[in-house]
C-alpha cells in the first residue's frame, strides 16, 4: 500500500509542472490581453483564423518561449541543476547494503 502511494504522489508531482505551466500561460495570456486587444481587429482573419485567436497564441508563444528561455539559462548557463544531481546520487548511493 505504501509503494503504491509513493507512486501515485510521485505521479502527482511530475505532472505538476506541466498543468502549472499551463495554468500560468492561460493567467498571462489573459492579463496581458486588455493591453494589446486593439491591436488586432477581430473582424480580420489570417488564414481564415480570427485575429483575436491569433493574438492570444502568439502572447501564450511569447509566454512560453520566455519560460523555455528562462529554464535554459537556469540548466546549462548557471549549472544549477548539476549540484542538485549530485547531492541525489550521492544520497542514494551511499547507504551500505546489510
Amino acid at each position: 500500500m505504501k509503494k503504491w502511494a509513493m507512486r501515485q504522489y510521485w505521479r502527482i508531482q511530475q505532472s505538476q509542472a506541466m498543468i502549472s505551466l499551463g495554468f500560468w500561460t492561460a493567467t498571462i495570456t489573459l492579463l496581458v490581453w486588455p493591453y494589446v486587444s486593439w491591436r488586432f481587429n477581430s473582424d480580420e482573419t489570417l488564414l481564415f483564423i480570427p485575429m483575436t485567436y491569433v493574438g492570444l497564441f502568439s502572447i501564450a508563444i511569447l509566454v512560453l518561449g520566455i519560460v523555455l528561455i528562462a529554464g535554459f539559462s537556469y540548466d546549462v548557463t548557471f549549472g544549477l541543476w548539476r549540484d542538485h544531481i549530485t547531492v541525489n546520487q550521492r544520497g542514494t548511493h551511499s547507504r551500505p547494503t546489510s
